[in-house]
This record gives C-alpha cells, sequence and structure tokens, in this order.
C-alpha cells in the first residue's frame, strides 16, 4: 500500500515532466532516482509528500536530506526550485533552477519554469535569452518571446517574432490580441506601418491591410503615403465594399465634402458595410459636421431615407446619440428602449438607455432596468455607480454603500471611474448624516487625478 501511494504521489507531482514533445531519455534522466538508498527515498517521498499538502519549507529540508546524500540528480534542484518558488523566494528558485540546467542542458521542462521565475522578478533580459533557447527545442514558444520583447521595448523584434509564429500556427486566435497590444504600448505608427506593409506585400487582395494603412497615413499626417495606398487599393481590389470608406476618408481629408456626404450615403446604405464601420463613418462625419453646420442636416435625413431600425441596429443608436447631443427631446428614449426590446442583451444599450431613464427622471423603470442588468452583467461596475444613485434617490443609503462597494471590486485600471464611485460614497454617508466618513471617501476621490 505505501508502495503504491509513493507511485501516484510521483504521478501527481511530477506529471509535468511527462510532456508532449519531451524524449523519454530526457525525462527519464530529469527524474531519474534509480539506484537510491532507502534513507533516500524516504526522505524524497516525503518531500513530495509535503508539497502536495503545501508544507514548502518542510518539503525544502526533506530534499536538502537527499542532496546532501546525492546532489547530482536534476530533479532534486527542480523540486527544490517548486517549492521555493511557492515561497515566493524566487532567487533560491533562480539558483536551484540553473544548477538544475547545468546538470542537463537544453531541457525544457526546466527552461519553462526559469523564465517563469525571470518574469516574476523582472529580469526580462534573462527571460529573453531562455526563450529563445525555448523556441530553439520548439518554436511554439516564439508567441511567449515575441511578448517578452515588449517588455524591453523592442518592438520591432517583438512584431517580427509574432508574425514567424504566425507562419507555422495561423490558427492562434492570441495572435491578433498581442499583435493590437503591441500597437497599443508601442504608440509608434512607423513601426505598425511597416508591419502592415509586410503584410500587404504577401497577400495583395486583403482589404483591411489596405484601410488600416490608410488609417495610418493620415493619423501620421503623410497624405502622398495615403494616396499612394488608395491608387493601390484601388488597383488590386477595385470591388472591394471598403474602398468606399477609404474614399469617404481622402474626400473629407481633401475638403471634398459633397463626394464625402455621397460616400456616407452610400456606406450606411449598403448591406455589404458592417455597423460597426457604419457608426464609424457616421462619427467621422459628425465631427466633420461640428465645423461645417450644414451638412447635419444630411445626417438627420437618413433614417427616413434608408435606415431600419431592427436591421441597424447599432448604427441606429449611434444616430440618436448624435441627435441627443444636438438637443433632442424625450422622445428619444422611446427609441432607446424600444431598442432594448430588440436585443435585450445589448451591454451598450442596456447602459445608454439607464443614463437616459435617470436624465429623464423614469426612476421606477431605471430599477428594474439596473436590477435585471446586475444580473446578466454582475461585473460591470457602471451598473453598481447607477444602481447606487438609484438607491440613494429612494433613501436605501445602506444598500447604496453596499453596492458602490462591491462596484469598486470590479474597476481596473480607471482612475475616473474609481473617483466616480468614491465620491458617490461620500455623497451617500453625508445624506446619512456621518460626515467623518463622507470625508475620508472624498478626500481619497479628491486625491485620484483625471487627464
Amino acid at each position: 500500500m505505501i508502495k503504491i501511494q509513493r507511485i501516484v504521489l510521483v504521478f501527481l507531482l511530477c506529471i509535468p515532466f511527462f510532456v508532449k514533445g519531451q524524449s523519454k531519455s530526457n525525462t527519464s534522466a530529469l527524474n531519474d532516482i534509480s539506484k537510491i538508498s532507502p534513507q533516500f527515498e524516504a526522505h524524497f517521498y516525503e518531500a513530495l509528500s509535503q508539497r502536495l499538502i503545501k508544507n514548502y519549507d518542510k518539503a525544502i529540508v526533506e530534499l536538502d536530506a537527499c542532496l546532501a546524500i546525492n546532489d547530482n540528480i536534476p530533479v532534486l534542484f527542480f523540486e527544490k526550485a517548486k517549492n521555493s518558488y511557492a515561497l515566493k523566494d524566487y532567487q533560491s528558485a533562480e539558483s536551484d533552477l540553473i544548477t538544475a540546467l547545468q546538470l542537463m542542458p537544453k531541457n525544457e521542462i526546466i527552461l519553462k519554469e526559469l523564465q517563469q521565475v525571470f518574469f516574476i522578478q523582472a529580469k526580462y533580459d534573462e527571460r529573453i535569452s531562455t526563450l529563445k533557447e525555448l523556441v530553439e527545442i520548439d518554436e511554439k514558444y516564439k508567441y511567449d518571446l515575441s511578448g517578452a520583447y515588449v517588455y524591453t521595448k523592442q518592438y520591432g523584434e517583438s512584431l517580427e517574432t509574432l508574425n514567424d509564429y504566425k507562419n507555422n500556427f495561423s490558427f492562434d486566435s492570441r495572435i491578433e490580441g498581442l499583435r493590437n497590444r503591441i500597437y497599443s504600448i508601442s504608440k509608434d505608427k512607423n513601426l505598425q506601418i511597416v508591419d502592415i506593409e509586410r503584410k500587404i506585400q504577401k497577400d495583395k487582395t486583403n482589404s483591411e491591410l489596405y484601410v488600416r494603412l490608410f488609417e495610418l497615413y493620415q493619423e501620421a499626417n503623410k497624405k502622398k503615403e495615403a494616396l499612394e495606398v488608395f491608387k493601390r487599393f484601388e488597383e488590386n481590389i477595385p470591388s472591394a465594399p471598403m474602398l468606399e470608406y477609404v474614399s469617404f476618408l481622402k474626400n473629407l481629408d481633401e475638403g471634398n465634402t459633397l463626394a464625402a456626404t455621397e460616400s456616407m450615403k452610400m456606406l450606411t446604405t449598403s448591406n455589404r458595410i458592417n455597423d460597426v464601420v457604419k457608426s464609424r463613418v457616421l462619427s467621422k462625419f459628425r465631427t466633420y459636421g461640428k465645423q461645417n453646420p450644414n451638412y447635419n442636416t444630411e445626417i438627420e435625413k437618413l433614417p427616413e431615407e434608408s435606415l431600419s431600425k431592427t436591421e441597424n441596429q447599432k448604427f441606429f443608436m449611434e444616430l440618436t446619440s448624435f441627435q441627443l447631443q444636438e438637443g433632442s427631446t424625450e422622445s428619444l428614449l422611446d427609441v432607446y428602449q424600444q431598442n432594448l426590446d430588440v436585443d435585450p442583451n445589448n451591454f451598450s444599450l442596456i447602459k445608454d438607455t439607464l443614463l437616459l431613464q435617470l436624465y429623464y427622471g423614469k426612476t421606477e423603470r431605471a430599477k428594474e432596468l439596473a436590477v435585471s442588468s446586475l444580473e446578466k452583467y454582475p461585473s460591470q461596475p457602471i451598473l453598481y455607480l447607477i444602481n447606487g444613485s438609484l438607491l440613494n434617490k429612494g433613501e436605501k443609503f445602506d444598500q447604496a454603500i453596499m453596492n458602490y462597494q462591491e462596484g469598486l471590486d470590479y474597476i481596473i485600471d480607471n482612475p475616473e471611474m474609481e473617483r466616480a464611485f468614491l465620491l458617490k460614497l461620500a455623497e451617500t454617508y453625508t445624506l446619512m448624516g456621518q460626515p467623518d466618513k463622507a470625508k475620508k471617501y472624498k478626500v481619497r476621490g479628491e486625491k485620484i487625478s483625471i487627464n
């Protein structure tokens, strides 16, 4: 029975070693505790037992006893590193993994653990070197290497490595997410331009690439290059629906308002253009309309002329938002509520409807929608903010406090939202007649600066 228990322990705790791509000889060498004494065996299995119940300090003591008998077995140092990592003693974990690697060079399992230990210690250059070794073993690690380059601000190398990874693993859904992250963090439009130009050389019939490249050149105020992209787009994919969108951007930029207006109408009424693009077109035309008020009338005509509430839901909501900003009446709230009947799980629509209900004093309807929405989306801070305001209106201050505190837990990297919650807590405590607590939250909220 004891022997069986020990075998189970080895399987449970050493299962990371038995991975795809690891040769039998490599794996067995790492785990080789053959030809050992009964004393060694007792200490080793006790170490595994202690790690299993999270007594990491005791596990290390048992492993040190093993090392006193034989200090030439890689798995002992690997196991010590795992326990040290659990204790957040990262320097010891690093040291033991390096020793294990010296005993067994180029071992995939050890290298994987080592790059993670380097990462947690912010030793990014060392992590990159380790990942390069892993790439030599298996090219799947190019994804991790691409992400590692971001931390050292080597964005060009990051994109180049990611492109190499995509050539072999194009099915990986994470690729574009990492690419967008690289673009966002680097804020280097030239980097994006070079990357997209390379892609176009490989795929000259991808309309999305031309659109993004044209936008990047426009944002960089490189009009000549943007025009050249438009010509290439027109030459290589003359029937692409998004060619009209690029034409729209070009006409706006050149001040060809009549041509831009015609493009806007064509795009917003086309079944070949999705709602996201239609919304973007309207937004850009709206911005233009603020500088040229005569063109606002073109937008106001659109619903009667061409748009269906059910077929173009998102675009219609964008349109009504524009009309609201232009000074529309309460009738718009009915439009939002009707749209919500058609698309009841649209979070953006729920949020906007709630805000309009508050704005127009439709408290009871807002309460019902807020409660049902929190059940659907329990991690959305804005819903807690709205619900708290409704509870305050009903003088349910204790519930409002609990609501705000719960909502605070869901705020991630959003100082503006955090400030709003803290100030609402201060307001609620003031209404409850607790000025000391109100002052505490008010001071916390006002310390948060908003750009």
